[in-house]
């Protein structure tokens, strides 16, 4: 599995790098070795905890941005050393399209393209607000917060339950005040 989620990465031109740790010990070598832009961790590890793999990590370089595959993403809390460097909660039992999806997004960010507007109505469907609460909150139209939602949609080509699931993850990565 880790030699696929390698071919995976080293796939995207934008990665110059790709090196590969089984283990916990073996991450910290690699990233004193080199350094390390981008980190997809799996929490379960034979000699450690991915979290605290990622404090280490984050700690050696605080602009590292980090990918968190999970068993269980409904039981994942993070901590506070980490919540500005998770840019991605993936479910293992997705496929492999969904780590694709989050390393594009990663590199090529679509939340940046976003009007204002859209960018408050994705954190409101990241709240879990339907479209009539969102029309209530934001004084509009329930048709025009279905054609936001549509476009933001299409902007960050996902369908619409896919849609509520980002926009759910973003807001439990990267929490508003």
């Amino acid at each position: 599995m880790l030699d696929l989620l390698a071919t995976i990465v080293d796939a995207f031109s934008e990665i110059s790098t790709v090196s590969k740790a089984t283990t916990c010990g073996q991450a910290i070598t690699v990233s004193k070795d080199m350094p390390v832009d981008l980190a997809i961790l799996d929490l379960y590890l034979p000699d450690g905890d991915g979290s605290e793999l990622g404090q280490r990590l984050v700690q050696r370089n605080p602009s590292i941005r980090l990918i968190v595959l999970t068993g269980a993403p409904e039981d994942f809390r993070i901590s506070h050393e980490l919540r500005g460097s998770i840019h991605a909660l993936i479910d293992k039992r997705d496929s492999f399209d969904a780590l694709h999806h989050s390393l594009s997004t990663i590199l090529q960010p679509a939340h940046q393209r976003l009007t204002p507007r859209q960018s408050e109505i994705f954190e409101l469907i990241g709240a879990g607000k339907s479209t009539k609460e969102i029309a209530h909150i934001l004084n509009s139209a329930t048709s025009t917060i279905e054609s936001h939602r549509k476009a933001i949609a299409q902007k960050l080509k996902l369908s619409g339950a896919e849609l509520i699931r980002e926009a759910s993850l973003t807001r439990q990565i990267n929490p508003r005040p």
